[in-house]
């Protein structure tokens, strides 16, 4: 039968879908209490001095703020390599592929370990332009790893257990 009423059996799905989400322990990432909050501006980050530990400290403050009086120290050390994935029949690479990894130690002021791991990924640029582009594209590309980076140890740090 045809009917000009919006069905209502969509919003009731969702709405059981929101009630059995509640009632199995489900919690915001964000949420008042969790880990991801009360990490917010308590923690201070060492990362390496070079360009790409700058902007990987920035991605991380951007998420976690600036700590004045900081709970935690977060460690994190970066790894990149460039890696020639197309090359001419005359020998000239084109395009290069950046893979890159970052391994992070989370600490109290104490110095008792909470959480270590490693993250990885990787990106990619063209070297077809003239110099001056191919080294835009390369900046370009090792500040997008840093980033992604960043967000991928952001992810794994909103998920730990900091309750004594």
């Amino acid at each position: 039968m045809w009917s000009s009423e919006p069905s209502k059996i969509p919003r009731r799905a969702a709405l059981i879908g929101l009630a059995a989400l509640a009632g199995c322990g489900f919690t915001p990432v964000y949420g008042p209490g969790s880990t991801a909050s009360q990490l917010r501006e308590q923690v201070r980050i060492s990362a390496p001095a070079t360009a790409e530990g700058y902007r990987l400290l920035q991605a991380l403050r951007d998420r976690l703020g600036r700590a004045s009086s900081p709970t935690y120290d977060l460690t994190v050390t970066l790894d990149f390599t460039q890696i020639a994935a197309a090359t001419t029949a005359a020998g000239s690479t084109t395009r290069y592929n950046l893979p890159g990894s970052a391994n992070y130690v989370l600490t109290d002021r104490n110095g008792a370990v909470l959480a270590q791991g490693a993250v990885d990924s990787f990106t990619s640029y063209s070297a077809t332009g003239t110099t001056v582009a191919t080294s835009a594209a390369e900046t370009d590309a090792r500040d997008r790893l840093a980033i992604q980076l960043a967000e991928l140890i952001i992810v794994q740090l909103s998920v730990i257990d900091l309750t004594p």
